[in-house]
């Protein structure tokens, strides 16, 4: 059943392709995720084997998006996984999927949005006039709130420039270690076939899985994309195999700049600061010193695409009662769901100010900023999970049009995919860098929050029918395959 276009901006505000691989890219956060979690997946993980993790994880991702962009071109709705999960398994699961999207991308949001204020207050004190965090964070979320705001162009052009000019950067860094070493630099040892299930595998792969999330992110656009039905397959595709190839080369390169042999003890010696310091020794410090500014900007550009991407989801929600219903105000003009983007904002400040408040005089970061960025990430992760599997159950009923190769590959993303959020429900503690009793309990919320949505669209199928057979309409298009 199709939901009518009433309301929907017009074509000439619509998005282009390019915006939406911009907004995936950025929610990805290319330097971030090598500078903060590479050096996890080699000191804890499998060490010198560890390109092995991001070409699986890469390659199922691949898969998923297989059946991702066979489902995309097919049912197109600003609610993404929420509505593909309905598709595939039912109204129930999707709406318990759209409260546990709302809870991972809003964690995602307000972690990020200190995190911005953390990593500028480090860059402050480096310069020798230290402003505290809760400063830069307030602007964060000020600069964030008005681009997404105002309209998505605004963040797209900002968004662009902050990620070639990261990527850059650690482009620079692999060429600088291939002129130093040659060939030694992509030590063909890291795929030795023995060690492909070598101890850490999993912390490994859980890391490298973390450092996709986002990519994901395309199809809460497809509402406003000028072609859905091409741009967000298509956007998705592209998404994932620059990252993929990206992360993978970069990686190896680093094990190759390091060492086999030394990598795993250089990467427990060096922690957070090895990508760092092994750019100031290949690059000197002057490019260790950009990269650490540019760290911060590449956090801004994560902060900007998650929050666009959670102020999606709460207008998906609004939009069918699911949420308060005045926050399904939507901007033709500007194309923004604008209620939906100042809760967002408004949420950000109650939650950063908390944080600022419960971290009194301590560090932020070592207590509270990544459990938030571990619970959202985890809960992303589980999403594609879900959406993997509801995938497997959508092509199963047009296994007709879909064919072999998109049921194989879904049938390998949902495996893949679930075997990773299963290791990230093992391993939260160190996702969230934080080793407490009480944190490694903080998964069991989305479990809560999962039947907590199942029951309420149970009731709503008994008390308010007609309530429940408007949930998780879409457009349903017909494609040339």
């Amino acid at each position: 059943m199709s939901r009518q276009n009433a309301g929907q901006p017009p074509r000439s505000h619509k998005l282009s392709t390019q915006f939406i691989v911009f907004m995936v890219l950025a929610a990805a956060a290319p330097l971030a995720s090598m500078i903060g979690n590479l050096p996890i997946a080699i000191s804890r993980g499998t060490g010198a084997n560890v390109p092995v993790a991001f070409l699986v994880a890469g390659l199922i991702l691949v898969a998923f998006t297989t059946g991702y962009a066979f489902i995309g071109r097919r049912v197109v709705s600003t609610g993404a996984f929420y509505t593909y999960v309905a598709e595939g398994l039912g109204k129930p699961l999707g709406v318990g999927a759209a409260y546990c999207a709302i809870i991972s991308y809003g964690a995602f949001a307000f972690g990020l949005a200190a995190a911005c204020g953390y990593f500028d207050e480090q860059v402050s004190i480096a310069i020798g006039h230290r402003v505290h965090w809760t400063i830069f964070a307030a602007v964060s979320v000020l600069l964030t709130g008005i681009l997404n705001y105002r309209s998505m162009d605004a963040s797209t052009k900002l968004l662009a420039v902050i990620i070639i000019v990261e990527t850059a950067v650690l482009v620079v860094f692999d060429v600088s270690v291939i002129a130093a070493k040659g060939w030694a630099a992509f030590p063909l040892s890291s795929f030795a076939p023995g060690q492909w299930l070598a101890p850490g595998i999993g912390v490994s792969l859980m890391t490298a899985f973390t450092c996709f999330v986002g990519f994901e992110s395309g199809a809460l656009y497809s509402k406003e994309a000028a072609d859905p039905v091409r741009s967000i397959p298509l956007a998705s595709y592209v998404s994932v195999i620059l990252i993929g190839s990206f992360y993978l080369v970069t990686a190896w390169i680093t094990i190759g700049a390091i060492g086999p042999a030394d990598a795993k003890a250089q990467a427990m010696a060096h922690g957070g600061t090895l990508i760092l310091d092994l750019i100031k020794q290949y690059d000197g410090e002057t490019a260790s010193d950009i990269a650490g500014v540019l760290l911060c900007t590449s956090m801004l550009a994560t902060y900007i695409a998650i929050h666009a991407a959670a102020s999606r989801y709460v207008y998906a929600l609004a939009r069918e009662g699911l949420l308060p219903r005045a926050l399904a105000r939507f901007d033709e003009v500007r194309n923004v769901p604008v209620a939906a983007t100042l809760c967002i904002s408004a949420a950000t400040v109650i939650c950063v100010t908390i944080v600022a408040i419960a971290a009194g005089g301590t560090d932020p970061y070592a207590a509270i900023i990544p459990v938030l960025i571990g619970m959202g990430t985890l809960g992303i992760i589980g999403l594609q999970a879900a959406a993997a599997i509801a995938i497997v159950f959508y092509v199963v009923r047009h296994l007709r049009e879909a064919g072999p190769v998109v049921m194989v590959a879904s049938l390998c993303a949902a495996a893949g995919l679930s075997v990773a959020l299963t290791t990230l429900c093992i391993n939260f503690t160190l996702l969230s860098t934080v080793d407490t009793p009480f944190v490694a309990w903080l998964p069991a919320l989305y479990a809560l929050t999962l039947a907590s949505g199942v029951a309420f669209c149970l009731w709503l199928r008994k008390s308010r029918p007609g309530q429940y057979a408007q949930l998780a309409l879409v457009e349903h298009r017909a494609t040339d395959g």
